[in-house]
C-alpha cells in the first residue's frame, strides 16, 4: 500500500507495516507466535488474513487502503 510492505514476523506474533526504506510504522499483534504469511482480501481489499500456526488459525485486522496485488486483480477481471 502505498509502498509500504505489511511483513509477519514469525516468532515475534506480530505484522508489521513498514516503509520501503525499513522505517516500521505500525505494529499489529496477531494472537499468536507464529504467523507465517498473509493476503488482502474481502470486498474492498482491506481485509488482511494472516496465518498463524502455534494455534492453527486464521487471524484477520483491517487496513485503510487495499493492497496492489488485490488491485491488481480487481483490475484484470
Amino acid at each position: 500500500i502505498d509502498g509500504n510492505l505489511y511483513i509477519t514476523r514469525y516468532g515475534k506474533g506480530t505484522v508489521v507495516k513498514m516503509t520501503p526504506e525499513g522505517t516500521i510504522l505500525q505494529e499489529i499483534p496477531v494472537l499468536g507466535a507464529r504467523p507465517s504469511n498473509l493476503c488482502f482480501g474481502g470486498p474492498d481489499g482491506c481485509t488482511v488474513y494472516v496465518t498463524e500456526v502455534e494455534f492453527q488459525r486464521l487471524v484477520s485486522f483491517r487496513v485503510d487502503r487495499p493492497g496492489r496485488a488485490w488491485q491488481a486483480f480487481q483490475n484484470r477481471r
